[in-house]
């Protein structure tokens, strides 16, 4: 059985080692791929030195995360994989995650490990509300100690996928209209749409060191506020009138929810509209390219 793990890095010096040890220490062996998106902090040269049974793709540009995702996705892809995990470079998993996994693997499902802090002491904050979100019974099950193998959900970030080869080969890679951030949300949308399902392994452990850091707040609420939109207008699972109501949520929260004054952008919901508009040609595409079952975007 080969199984690809694919890790995008830009600058990640301070995970690395922590990240690809962890693969080396797993109960079942993996294939480390490693895309670097043009790294100045000697990211490439720490891994090839140290690590010389990793595959490396360094670019001479930053792709983004799901574009160069989708490089190491086809590599895996060519060179006869049974299976391929995404896995952070600010993340590790523990040795025997991808064991439990691939214990419960149906062979079309997306699954994934728990994920906790860099630390391990709490859960993972986003992994914690995405679950909650999906309505996971999983949390009463830990209380009373009697956890099922797995347990659907429909969202969990991409810090940690186990995909089947067939899953990908139906699905394909990360749609190309997200550079960073949100190119998992249409995944998971494309999953939905295409009735394959996603389950958490709760035996199985990750660690995701995160950083929140997001700059300038109005630079991060203006960014948020596209990628939702996008994400709105890409999911082929909405009708026309879910699709108005999600855009009048999205309105409501960018005017009326109760943030600090810092997070408001005066007119930024028109601008997402007109720029939505000027690429409206594309996101047509992708919609009609994401309905079909074939390996979009490899």
């Amino acid at each position: 059985m080969k199984i690809f793990t694919i890790i995008v890095t830009y600058n990640g010096m301070k995970w690395l080692k922590r990240c690809l040890d962890s693969l080396r220490s797993s109960t079942v062996p993996t294939i480390p791929v490693v895309i670097d998106n043009n790294s100045t902090d000697g990211s490439v040269s720490f891994v090839k030195e140290n690590y010389p049974e990793t595959i490396v793709f360094q670019q001479d540009r930053n792709l983004g995360f799901g574009q160069a995702n989708n490089i190491g996705i086809r590599y895996a892809l060519e060179n006869a994989a049974d299976f391929v995990m995404l896995l952070n470079q600010d993340a590790s998993i523990e040795k025997d995650a991808l064991k439990y996994m691939l214990d419960v693997n149906d062979g079309e499902s997306m699954l994934s490990p728990i994920h906790l802090n860099g630390d391990g002491t709490k859960l993972d904050p986003q992994f914690k509300n995405s679950v909650l979100i999906s309505g996971n019974e999983m949390f009463d099950d830990f209380v009373v100690n009697d956890c099922k193998q797995k347990y659907k959900t429909c969202e969990v970030c991409a810090a940690c996928w186990l995909m089947p080869a067939s899953l990908l080969r139906k699905i394909g890679g990360f749609n190309p209209l997200f550079f960073h951030y949100g190119e998992d949300n249409n995944y998971l949308q494309r999953l939905e749409y295409h009735n394959i399902a996603t389950y958490v392994v709760p035996k199985a452990f990750m660690y995701h060191d995160r950083v929140n850091f997001f700059g300038n707040q109005k630079s991060f609420y203006k960014n948020w506020v596209y990628r939702q939109a996008l994400l709105i207008v890409t999911d082929i699972n909405l009708t026309w009138i879910s699709r108005r109501k999600a855009f009048f949520r999205l309105l409501k929260g960018c005017y009326f929810a109760k943030l600090s004054r810092g997070h408001y952008v005066f007119g930024n919901f028109l601008a997402v509209q007109v720029r939505l508009f000027f690429q409206s040609k594309s996101i047509r595409f992708s919609k009609n390219q994401d309905k079909q079952l074939k390996t979009n975007w490899l």
